[in-house]
């Protein structure tokens, strides 16, 4: 029981429909997968003269701090135990990382685990990937 909005702008990029799928799918797939009932996820599409920026952020159970650095390695999993009911391998956010990286750009994340007593964390992945303007 998530809800997911989209927002931004119509942007014509030329790249891999699969790849640019493979990017959403696994990044909306994660903030469903881990998030909590009644919670959201919220992606955005913008692009200046320079560059194309996304950004995926949702509400779930967020990321311990000393995990974020590891959590684009491959096979990766921040909660092992939790790892056996969500399923999942561990590539999601390694394959993401890559695509990135072949189109020249770069990911950030910034997570705020559930606190005690809160029924949201926040984790918000942004993407900068540079446009490639024919002259």
């Amino acid at each position: 029981n998530v809800t997911v909005e989209l927002s931004g702008d119509a942007v014509l990029y030329l790249a891999s429909r699969q790849l640019m799928n493979d990017l959403f799918y696994n990044l909306i797939e994660n903030g469903i997968k881990y998030n909590v009932d009644g919670g959201w996820i919220r992606v955005s599409l913008n692009a200046d003269h320079k560059n194309l920026y996304i950004k995926v952020a949702d509400s779930g159970v967020g990321i311990p701090e000393d995990c974020v650095e590891h959590i684009f390695e491959r096979f990766y999993r921040v909660d092992k135990a939790r790892s056996r009911e969500t399923g999942g391998t561990g590539l999601g956010l390694s394959i993401v990382d890559s695509i990135i990286s072949s189109h020249g750009g770069r990911i950030k994340v910034v997570s705020k685990p559930v606190a005690d007593g809160e029924k949201f964390g926040e984790t918000v992945f942004t993407i900068k990937i540079p446009l490639k303007h024919k002259k």
